[in-house]
């Protein structure tokens, strides 16, 4: 027996001894989808949660043993890798930070590509560090950025950062 696309994608399916209710299952599969983003989207949260926090033991919880920030390596020289790599960039910016702060002013997923998930963000901070060309002062220095995650099985394993405001000579050397 042929089902037209229309038939088939209609409420229910009816084959010989067995009856299929179609729209189930599409909305089953949807509803794990959205489930699955709405996951992802809690664990970037989470992320940032860290740095604001201060709090490395988050990473324990959200970084996958694999993990790699290619963003990393546009001020350290080489991407992070791992949730060891992921701490150590943490306590970095930390060393060079101060009242470093972050707040998330978006969070996009796509049931399209729901492992992937892209974060608008701005962040604050001040300088500890003093520059032979520029002044120790407590003003704050505000950037911007989008980060985009790979998340599996529910961990980071992936992140790449584009950042605007910030000079990386804050974080470099």
């Amino acid at each position: 027996m042929q089902f037209s696309l229309v038939e088939f994608y209609s409420s229910s399916a009816k084959i010989p001894n067995l009856e299929i209710n179609i729209s189930y299952y599409m909305s089953r599969s949807t509803n794990d989808t959205v489930s699955q983003i709405e996951t992802n989207k809690a664990i970037i949260k989470r992320y940032f949660e860290a740095y604001n926090n201060k709090d490395e033991a988050i990473f324990d919880e959200i970084i996958a043993p694999e993990y790699v920030d290619h963003g990393q390596s546009a001020y350290m020289g080489s991407p992070g890798r791992g949730v060891a790599g992921a701490k150590r960039d943490l306590k970095y910016s930390l060393d060079k930070l101060d009242d470093l702060n972050y707040v998330v002013e978006a969070v996009i997923a796509s049931e399209a590509y729901p492992d992937l998930v892209g974060a608008y963000w701005k962040g604050s901070l001040i300088p500890k560090a003093i520059y032979s060309d520029t002044k120790q002062t407590n003003k704050i220095i505000s950037y911007r950025g989008v980060s985009i995650y790979r998340i599996q099985n529910g961990k980071i394993i992936e992140t790449w950062h584009v950042f605007d405001g910030l000079p990386l000579k804050l974080l470099s050397g």
